[in-house]
C-alpha cells in the first residue's frame, strides 16, 4: 500500500515503481513536470519508421531513479564493511538521477547547436533557480551536492579515464566510477526502455549490478565487475551499438531532425526562445503553417510537410558509414550541380566502448584485473558514425531538367549491375530489325515471359570511347566516355564477383566537364575503398558505335531489361562488327535471370562473361 503523498507509476520494463513522498513533491516543480512533455527520442517520435517512439523523458527519469535505488541497495549489502551509506547519500543520488534530464529542450538534441548551452549546464541552472523549493522539501542543502555530481559528470565526459577522483571510498565514488566505466543507470535505462518501446523486445540488465565489486588498480580502489557479468555487459554494449544504428541514428528520423533544425533557423529562434518552447507549441506552429499555406513562407510550408505529414516525395537522401565514401559521393554530387546551397549534410558519431576513455574492469577467476576486451570475444574498441546527404528537389528553384535528372540518378541508381550476356548468330542477309524480331519471337515463346512487340522497343545510338589505363589499377576495371544523342557521360565499371555465374559489376556514371575531372573522381573512389592510388593516366582505346534496341521484360515476377546491341568496333584504322544480347536484372530475384538464360541457351544463344570491350579487341585482333 502507498503511504500518504507517495505516487506510483507503471514502467514499461520494470513494472510498478513507487515514488516516495519527497520525490513526488519534487515532480510538482515546473522543470520536473515538463519532463512529461518532452519526448525521450526527439524526432524519432515524428518519424515514419520508429512509430512507437512516443515515450517521455519523465518515464526515463523515473526509471533512472529506480535503477539508482536498486544499485544503492546492492551496494549497501556488498560494501557496508567499507563505508556507510546514509539516508542523505541515497536522497542525493536519487534526486540527481530524477533531475538529470530537466535541462533538455523540446525534441532534445534535434534543436541544439554548438552555440547553445548544453543540457547539463541548463540542468544545473534549473537546480540553482529552484534551490529554495527543493532544499525545503528535503530539509537540508541537497542541491549543492546534486550540482557537484553534475559538474563531475561534465568533467568525466571531457576527461574519461583521466578524471581524477578523491582518494576515498564512499558511495559517490561508486557512482562516479560507473560513469567512467560506461555502465551506469542512465544508459542502462534508455537502452532497456527504448528497445521495448520501439521494437517491443524486452531486455533487462539490472543483474549486472549484482556482480559489482571493488578492486585495487595501481594501489587505488576501482569499481569493477566479477567475470560472470561479462555476457550481460557484452549484450548491453552490443544492444547500445545496434540501437544507435537502428534507432538513434536511423535515416528517416535524421531527415526529420535536419528539417526541424532548418525550420528553427529560418524562424529566427534564439536560444532563449527554444528553451521556453514546449514540443506541442512547436508542433502547433507547424500545423498553423500547413493549414494556412497562403500566409506561410514557401520553405516553411515544405518543412512543415516533411515534419508533420512525412512527405518525402522528391527528397533525395543517403546515409554513409564510411567517411571516404561520403566525401566521394559529395564530390560526385558537386560535379553535377553548382548549387551548393541545395546540398544539406549532417554527421553523427558515438563511442560505444573506448578503452582509452571509458574502461570496464573485469576481475577474473584468479583475481587478475583486466579490461573487458581481454576477456570478451565480442567487445572491441567500438564506435559508430554516419554521414548524411540530402537534396530536397521540391526546394530547388531554377534548376534545369537535365541537372535534376542527374541528381536523381546519383541518389537512386543501383551501383551494382546484375546481368547475363549472350552471343546469337545473326543472319547477315537480314536487317537488324529482322534479327530483333527473331529474338522477340523466341522470348515470347518462353513460359512466364511477358514482352512488348518489337515496334514498341526503344532505339538508342551510343558512341563509346574506351580508355586504356597506363597506370596500375585493380583487375577488371573498365572506363569509357559515352555519347548518347546530346548526353555525354563518363562510366567506370568494376567487377563485383561473388562466385556466381551471373555477371555483377559496380557501375558509376559521371557527368564531368573533362577527362581530368573524371579521373580525379575515379581516384577518389578507389582510395575510398582502401587502394592507395596517387595518379591515374590513360590513353584512348577501342571505339564502339552501337545501335541498341531495348525494353523491359517481365520474367515471372521480376523485371529484366533486354538490350540487343549491334556494334561496329574501331581501332587504329581497323573495323569489325559484333552482336550481343544483354539481360540486366532491374527488379526481383537472381533466379529469374537464371530461368531466362536457361531458355535462351536452349534456343541457340551462347552465354559469355566477356565484356563488350573484350569482344571488340578480339574481333579487331588486338
Amino acid at each position: 500500500m502507498l503511504k500518504n503523498n507517495e505516487k506510483s507509476v507503471i514502467h514499461p520494463v520494470f513494472g510498478r515503481i513507487r515514488i516516495k513522498e519527497k520525490f513526488a513533491e519534487v515532480l510538482e516543480i515546473r522543470p520536473f513536470r515538463e519532463l512529461a512533455y518532452k519526448s525521450q527520442l526527439g524526432t524519432n517520435s515524428l518519424g515514419k519508421v520508429t512509430l512507437n517512439a512516443k515515450h517521455t523523458r519523465l518515464t526515463h527519469s523515473i526509471g533512472v531513479m529506480y535503477l539508482t535505488e536498486e544499485l544503492l541497495d546492492i551496494c549497501e549489502k556488498k560494501f557496508s564493511k567499507y563505508f556507510e551509506i546514509t539516508q542523505r547519500d541515497k536522497e542525493i543520488l536519487q534526486l540527481a538521477a530524477l533531475g538529470h534530464d530537466i535541462g533538455h529542450i523540446a525534441f532534445s538534441h534535434s534543436l541544439e547547436d554548438r552555440n547553445m548551452k548544453t543540457h547539463e549546464q541548463r540542468t544545473i541552472e534549473y537546480f540553482k533557480e529552484y534551490e529554495y523549493q527543493i532544499n525545503k522539501i528535503f530539509g537540508y542543502d541537497i542541491v549543492s551536492n546534486v550540482i557537484q555530481i553534475y559538474k563531475d559528470n561534465i568533467d568525466i565526459k571531457k576527461q574519461g579515464n583521466q578524471f581524477k577522483m578523491e582518494d576515498k571510498l564512499d558511495i559517490l565514488f561508486i557512482f562516479t566510477s560507473l560513469l567512467v566505466g560506461t555502465i551506469d543507470c542512465d544508459r542502462m535505462e534508455y537502452i532497456t526502455t527504448d528497445k521495448f518501446n520501439v521494437y517491443g523486445e524486452r531486455v533487462d540488465y539490472r543483474d549486472i549490478f549484482k556482480y559489482i565489486t571493488i578492486v585495487l588498480l595501481n594501489d587505488s580502489p576501482t569499481v569493477g565487475f566479477e567475470k560472470d557479468a561479462v555476457p550481460l555487459i557484452e549484450d548491453m554494449l552490443l544492444t547500445r551499438f545496434y540501437q544507435y544504428d537502428k534507432i538513434y541514428y536511423e535515416s528517416d528520423s535524421t531527415l526529420t531532425e535536419m528539417a526541424i533544425k532548418e525550420y528553427k533557423d529560418i524562424s529566427g529562434w534564439k536560444e532563449e526562445d527554444i528553451v521556453t518552447k514546449a514540443e506541442y507549441e512547436i508542433l502547433t506552429d507547424l500545423k498553423k503553417v500547413l493549414y494556412n499555406p497562403e500566409d506561410a513562407e514557401m520553405l516553411k510550408y515544405r518543412l512543415a510537410e516533411i515534419i508533420l505529414e512525412g512527405n518525402r516525395e522528391n527528397i533525395m537522401f543517403k546515409r554513409f558509414e564510411n567517411d571516404k565514401e561520403y566525401e566521394y559521393f559529395l564530390k560526385r554530387l558537386e560535379s553535377i550541380t553548382e548549387r551548393k546551397d541545395i546540398i544539406k549534410t549532417a554527421k553523427k558519431k558515438v563511442t560505444i566502448y573506448n578503452p582509452n576513455k571509458n574502461k570496464v574492469y573485469i576481475k577474473d577467476d584468479d583475481g587478475v584485473i583486466k579490461d573487458i576486451m581481454e576477456v570478451s570475444s565480442k567487445i572491441s574498441d567500438i564506435s559508430i558514425s554516419f554521414s548524411y546527404v540530402m537534396v530536397d528537389l521540391d526546394q530547388v528553384y531554377g534548376i534545369d531538367w537535365e541537372e535534376e535528372k542527374n541528381i536523381r540518378a546519383l541518389f537512386l541508381d543501383n551501383p551494382v549491375e546484375i546481368e547475363k550476356k549472350f552471343i546469337f548468330k545473326v543472319n547477315e542477309s537480314n536487317s537488324i530489325e529482322d534479327d530483333c524480331e527473331r529474338i522477340v519471337e523466341i522470348l515470347k515463346a518462353i513460359p512466364g515471359v511477358q514482352i512488348k512487340e518489337f515496334a514498341e522497343w526503344d532505339k538508342i545510338k551510343n558512341e563509346d570511347l574506351y580508355f586504356k589505363a597506363l597506370s596500375q589499377l585493380p583487375k577488371g576495371v573498365a572506363m569509357r566516355y559515352r555519347t548518347t544523342g546530346t548526353e555525354k557521360s563518363y562510366y567506370l565499371k568494376m567487377p563485383a564477383d561473388d562466385g556466381t555465374s551471373i555477371t555483377k559489376r559496380h557501375e558509376n556514371k559521371y557527368h564531368c566537364q573533362n577527362r581530368e575531372e573524371f579521373l580525379e573522381l575515379v581516384k577518389s573512389l578507389f582510395n575510398s575503398k582502401g587502394y592507395n592510388i596517387e595518379n591515374i593516366q590513360v590513353t584512348e582505346g577501342v571505339k564502339i558505335n552501337t545501335e541498341r534496341y531495348k525494353n523491359l521484360v517481365k520474367v515471372q515476377e521480376s523485371i529484366i531489361e533486354i538490350a540487343c546491341d549491334f556494334s561496329t568496333y574501331e581501332y587504329a584504322g581497323k573495323k569489325a562488327y559484333g552482336m550481343m544480347l544483354e539481360c540486366e536484372l532491374k527488379e526481383g530475384d537472381d533466379i529469374s535471370l537464371w530461368y531466362l538464360s536457361k531458355h535462351l541457351k536452349n534456343n541457340g544463344f551462347v552465354e559469355t562473361n566477356e565484356s563488350k570491350e573484350t569482344r571488340a579487341k578480339k574481333a579487331l585482333g588486338i
